[in-house]
């Protein structure tokens, strides 16, 4: 795949000097034919790498091809995590602080490379590696349970702004020991940082930091058997703030990707009558049917990027020592070259089981996928198991999806159903028992930075 490259040509370079018209913009509205054809359309100019902008004047370039993408993910010895490496960066065109999140480095796992790295990823491997994965299965399907709820009765709901977009995040705040109330604000909050209102997304960001800062502060204080306690005390010595950061980046890697995981799940069993017979028919697992979605609407078409560490060439590409070189997951995932992923024509369903990389590849590969899977299978199958007749309430093709490169999934959810009851007390009772106890909710939170936010937010 990779050759180094003797010659001096510019590469990259020399596109964002004289041939900009050339680097195909990935921020702005979602391109008509929407983005898969915008993946087929620059594979078919460019090859298996695209020159692409991230924004403007952030030149970068985006790998469009399943084994290019493969062998990146897997070789951190020609290929660094650290942004503060990226030529844009280096020679003055693009601000770190001011840059996209997933290129703004940070003192976290996410942009650390060798000793470094396994430094900072260490207490997330045994922090995760120390659930109770029984227990955690009662707890997801009891926040789970308590969120439908919420809204069975009516008949009708939104399952990403009622389900979806919650689950996730109160399952991870419960991990940092927190109660629930926490967690709902953490969602909103993040939810709003990946919306569309600029001006409202970075107060949410000044918050988020205040929640895990306060986070932080609050475990030093009150140690408890909890996920942050666990890397406060770890042998690897991460300081406070690096702890915050690491939370933050477990907030960043499982909330959102999880969130689209579940809704694009739903969205394939309410329009694919071939997928949605063959899950009911129990031929096809819920763990299958996950993966057939992650690698035919997966919820990352583009993953952080990653720095080129010596001058190399990728198809005819010539990639510059700096250059940035994104993960194009979806776009690697229509391959037409790999027949790993590609639908069987009489199931629709996708070979090659968990080959798909939305969970990464090599040293940067999610610790968590269990954990994520586990909540993603238990909200798909609560939904089902809760909802009966459960059918979109709009039209397919009247779906809003998210206008995001990086994700991919759905704005809303509007479903109907048989409106149904509560969950029997008893019921309640017996899962309780079973799960992670959950913190009691504060009704007057403490005056502590934490607490100051959950005012806040209350207040809004």
């Amino acid at each position: 795949m990779t050759t180094t490259r003797p010659d001096g040509e510019r590469g990259i370079s020399a596109l964002a000097q004289g041939h900009s018209a050339e680097a195909t913009p990935l921020y702005g509205t979602t391109p008509p034919g929407g983005r898969d054809d915008l993946w087929r359309r620059l594979r078919e100019r460019h090859g298996p790498i695209a020159p692409v902008e991230l924004e403007p004047g952030a030149k970068a370039w985006i790998l469009l091809d399943y084994h290019e993408n493969l062998t990146v993910l897997q070789q951190p010895h020609l290929f660094s995590r650290d942004t503060r490496r990226w030529r844009e960066v280096i020679e003055g065109r693009v601000d770190l602080a001011r840059t996209l999140p997933m290129m703004s480095w940070l003192p976290s796992a996410l942009f650390a490379d060798g000793e470094e790295h396994h430094r900072l990823r260490a207490p997330i491997m045994d922090g995760v590696g120390g659930i109770d994965m029984s227990s955690m299965a009662g707890t997801v399907r009891g926040i789970a349970d308590e969120l439908v709820d919420s809204f069975v009765i009516r008949g009708e709901a939104d399952l990403i702004e009622e389900f979806a977009a919650i689950l996730p995040v109160l399952v991870i705040n419960r991990l940092f020991g927190l109660a629930d109330g926490y967690g709902h604000m953490l969602g909103d909050l993040t939810t709003t940082v990946f919306g569309e209102d600029a001006a409202r997304a970075e107060e949410a960001v000044e918050r988020m930091q205040q929640y895990f800062a306060g986070l932080v502060a609050r475990k030093t204080e009150h140690p408890g058997p909890d996920l942050v306690t666990r890397m406060l005390e770890h042998r690897s010595g991460l300081s406070p703030s690096e702890v915050a950061y690491t939370a933050a980046l477990i907030i960043s890697a499982g909330h959102m990707p999880t969130t689209h995981l579940i809704g694009n799940t739903m969205r394939t069993l309410l329009t694919d009558e071939r997928i949605h017979e063959a899950h009911t028919d129990a031929r096809l697992s819920t763990h299958d049917l996950l993966d057939h979605v992650m690698w035919t609407d997966t919820p990352f078409q583009v993953l952080a990027g990653r720095i080129a560490l010596q001058d190399m060439r990728i198809g005819s590409a010539r990639i510059r020592s700096g250059d940035a070189l994104f993960i194009g997951i979806d776009a690697a995932h229509r391959d037409p070259n790999v027949r790993v992923g590609h639908p069987d024509p009489d199931t629709g369903l996708a070979s090659g089981r968990r080959a798909h990389l939305v969970f990464g590849a090599g040293p940067h590969s999610c610790p968590a996928r269990s954990l994520g899977r586990l909540v993603a299978s238990t909200g798909v199958n609560v939904l089902q198991e809760r909802l009966g007749g459960l059918r979109l309430a709009v039209p397919p093709e009247e779906l809003c999806v998210v206008n995001s490169p990086f994700l991919r999934g759905l704005r809303r959810l509007p479903v109907s159903f048989t409106p149904g009851r509560p969950s029997e007390p008893p019921a309640v009772q017996t899962r309780r028992m079973e799960q992670v106890a959950a913190p009691v909710e504060e009704e007057e939170p403490p005056e502590d930075l934490l607490g100051r936010l959950l005012r806040w937010w209350r207040g809004l």
